[in-house]
C-alpha cells in the first residue's frame, strides 16, 4: 500500500502568501525561523522543519528562540544548536506560531534593526494574528501552525523525511493534544499519517508531548493543585505559579506547561486559568468550554490567541491582575453555555 500523501494545500491556505512565499524561499540564501517566547512543540515543530526544509534546499539556515526549549522536546532535529538570537545576515525571518512580533520576545526588540533588514513571513494559526509579515500564511482553521507548514511541502517540492516529519508531527499533538481538539480537521489527520508513513514516531511524540513528566514537574503541579481557587460558583478555577514555587521545586517556567490544560477538566469549570507572576507583570494562559471566547478575555488586556485557548500579559503585580482578569471573564459566563 502506498503512502498517504501530504494534503494539498487549503482553499483557506490558498487564499494567503503562501505561492509568494515558495518563491521567496527559493530565492532565499539564509532563513531564520523564529519560535515565539516560552517555546511549545508547535512553534518548536514549525521552525525545525522550516530550517530543516531551508537545508535541504541548499539555504543557510537557524532556528532561534529566545527561552531555552524544553527538555522534552530535545528530540527533535537540531535542537541542540537553536539560537537566542539571529546570527546569520538578515535575509528570510520565518516567524512560526506568533501572533505578532513581539510574540517572538525580547529578541524583537534587541534585533530591530535585523528584522527590518529582512523579509519577515508570518506562519501561524491564531485567530489574533495582526499579519504583520510581508508575506502572511495564516490559516486560522488549521490545527497547529505545523498543519500549515505540512501543506506547504509540496509547493516547495521538498520530501517529507524523518527529520521533517517529526518536527511536524511534534506540532500537529501538541496543538491538537492528541487530536482531540474542534479544530482537529480530516487535514489534520492526513498530514498526520503522512508524517507516521515518513517515520515520525507517534508513540513516543505523544509521550513526550502530552504524558510524560518529570517527577520534580510532578512536584511543581502538586503545589499548583494545591493552591487551586476557584470563583463565580465554580465555573472559573485558577491557580498562581510565583518565582519562590518555582526556586523549591527546582522547576522552570516550561514545568508548568498543561497546567491549564489540566484545570480545565474540573467538572463544571468554563473557563480555566494559569498566572505566572513574573515580578511587575503577569502572564496568563486561559482555557475555556464552548461558548466562552478565551480570546475576547485575553483580548481586554492586548493579549489574543483562539477561540478556547489564549493567553496575555498584565503589567501588573499578580493580585491586581488576577482580580483584573476575573472581572473580565464575568461578560462571558453571563452568556448561555453552547
Amino acid at each position: 500500500m502506498a503512502d498517504p500523501p501530504l494534503p494539498a494545500p487549503s482553499s483557506a491556505l490558498a487564499g494567503t502568501d503562501a505561492e509568494a512565499f515558495v518563491a521567496r524561499l527559493r530565492g532565499a540564501e539564509r532563513v531564520s525561523a523564529f519560535c515565539h517566547e516560552h517555546p511549545d512543540g508547535d512553534t518548536l515543530g514549525a521552525a525545525v522543519a522550516i530550517s530543516l526544509v531551508a537545508a535541504r534546499l541548499g539555504k543557510a539556515s537557524e532556528v532561534v528562540s529566545v527561552d531555552p526549549i524544553p527538555p522534552a522536546y530535545g528530540f527533535l532535529a537540531g535542537a541542540e544548536k537553536i539560537r537566542r538570537q539571529p546570527q546569520l545576515e538578515p535575509d528570510l525571518a520565518v516567524v512560526c506560531d506568533a501572533a505578532t512580533l513581539a510574540r517572538v520576545g525580547s529578541v524583537a526588540h534587541a534585533s530591530s534593526d535585523w528584522f527590518r533588514r529582512a523579509t519577515i513571513a508570518n506562519i501561524d494559526h491564531h485567530t489574533t494574528n495582526s499579519r504583520f509579515g510581508a508575506l502572511n500564511i495564516v490559516d486560522e482553521r488549521a490545527a497547529a501552525t505545523c498543519q500549515i507548514v505540512a501543506e506547504l511541502l509540496p509547493l516547495l517540492e521538498v520530501d517529507l523525511d524523518q527529520e521533517i516529519a517529526t518536527a511536524l508531527l511534534t506540532g500537529l499533538v501538541r496543538d491538537s493534544h492528541g487530536f482531540s481538539t474542534s479544530t482537529t480537521t480530516p487535514g489534520t489527520l492526513l498530514a498526520a499519517a503522512a508524517t507516521v508513513a515518513a517515520g515520525a514516531p507517534i508513540e513516543a511524540i505523544s509521550r513526550a508531548t502530552l504524558h510524560e513528566l518529570p517527577m520534580r514537574t510532578m512536584n511543581l503541579w502538586a503545589r499548583l493543585l494545591g493552591g487551586m481557587k476557584t470563583a463565580y460558583d465554580d465555573q472559573v478555577v485558577y491557580t498562581l505559579l510565583t518565582p519562590e514555587l518555582l526556586a523549591s521545586t527546582g522547576t522552570e517556567q516550561h514545568d508548568a506547561d498543561g497546567v491549564a490544560e489540566f484545570l480545565a477538566r474540573g467538572q463544571g469549570a468554563r473557563v480555566a486559568i494559569l498566572f505566572r507572576e513574573l515580578g511587575t507583570s503577569t502572564r496568563v494562559s486561559l482555557r475555556t468550554e464552548p461558548g466562552v471566547d478565551a480570546a475576547a478575555i485575553a483580548g481586554r488586556f492586548e493579549g489574543g490567541g483562539h477561540l478556547r485557548r489564549s493567553g496575555c500579559t498584565v503589567s501588573l503585580p499578580a493580585e491586581r491582575a488576577i482580580e483584573l482578569v476575573l472581572e473580565a471573564c464575568r461578560p462571558q459566563l453571563d452568556g448561555p453555555s453552547d
